[in-house]
């Protein structure tokens, strides 16, 4: 069982992230002049919709580590399973696995 919710967190998380990589090419292929850049809730409910909105700086720092995810302040429950909290920032939650 546990290794099923892990598959499925991992499928999920992989997802969320191919999204947000998509969204940061956007912002850097149009040079958006944004302070902050919309990304998604990478936890592993497939239904989140939640908007974490990080600077390119704050996006950069969480993937310089590719064992690192970003949620949602509260979401980080879901990852339980198969990773925990390393850090707590404004707004946003990172967890590692």
């Amino acid at each position: 069982m546990v290794v099923r919710v892990s598959e499925q967190i991992a499928k999920n998380n992989a997802r969320f992230r191919e999204a947000n990589e998509r969204i940061r090419a956007k912002a850097d292929a149009y040079a958006v002049d944004m302070e902050r850049i919309p990304f998604l809730c990478e936890c592993p409910t497939p239904g989140c919709v939640e908007i974490l909105p990080l600077t390119p700086a704050e996006y950069s720092g969480v993937r310089s580590n590719p064992r690192h995810y970003m949620t949602a302040v509260g979401h980080e429950a879901a990852e339980a399973p198969v990773g925990q909290v390393v850090e707590r920032l404004d707004g946003y939650v990172v967890v590692e696995k």
